[in-house]
């Protein structure tokens, strides 16, 4: 039974998001501010398996709250989705800069919600069974992919990418040459449960440009087709 951390200081919306999480039969835990939330994440409470982060917070925000646990420990990689207010570009943004995986802007409805919820935990899920075995691998010049350790290597030097930025690079390393638009690669990355933004693969693509690329300006590798979309280069 997945187990979702629900940091919010709104008794309503935190009453809201807990009740439509429950009712699909996840186990709920809530934290008001920023300093509660992270004592729940290294408390004694067991495993989060996803965190839902509002962006204005008492105290320490979401998005300071967000880079403290990316920063390390036991559950820096755990799924963050933020929520934000519907005018606030600048802090989703920032949030998926800092590693947030996905946001949501106020006011959503539940199933929405619950829908995004449900397409994190599902790639976690599948990530956390891929086949044993020898590694396979999608290789170019400069640039290795473990698709089993979920590790990329830019010559010869291991990158930190997060799930998201992961598998945006896999999609496009996996089909040299073939052009996806920003909506393909959103749908991709919530398994066609996507109702956000599509720019947020803009995001994402300049933060895998600036860890891969020698010259994040002139990609070697995830090249931008103009009017259209991003494509892996033919090497």
């Amino acid at each position: 039974m997945p187990k979702i951390l629900i940091v919010e200081d709104d008794p309503a919306v935190r009453g809201v998001v807990e009740i439509a999480l429950n009712r699909e039969g996840m186990t709920t835990l809530t934290a008001g501010d920023g300093e509660e939330a992270l004592r729940r994440l290294n408390s004694s409470d067991g495993t989060v398996d996803l965190v839902i982060l509002d962006v204005m917070l008492p105290g320490m925000d979401g998005v300071s709250v967000c880079r403290e646990i990316r920063a390390g420990g036991e559950s820096s990689d755990v799924p963050i989705i933020m929520l934000t207010a519907r005018d606030d570009e600048t802090s989703v943004v920032v949030g998926l800069e800092v590693g947030a995986d996905d946001y949501i802007t106020k006011p959503f409805s539940p199933r929405q919600l619950v829908s995004r919820v449900r397409a994190l935990l599902r790639r976690r899920r599948l990530d956390a069974t891929v086949a044993s075995g020898e590694p396979r691998k999608i290789e170019f010049p400069g640039l290795e992919i473990d698709l089993l350790r979920r590790q990329v290597r830019a010559w010869g030097t291991l990158v930190e990418l997060t799930a998201k930025e992961y598998e945006i690079l896999v999609l496009l390393a996996a089909h040299p040459g073939r052009v996806y638009d920003r909506e393909q690669i959103m749908r991709h990355l919530w398994n066609g449960d996507f109702f956000g933004e599509a720019r947020a693969a803009d995001v994402h693509v300049q933060h895998i440009r600036k860890k891969i690329e020698n010259d994040p300006k002139n990609p070697r590798y995830v090249q931008t087709v103009r009017g259209m979309g991003y494509r892996f280069a033919e090497l």
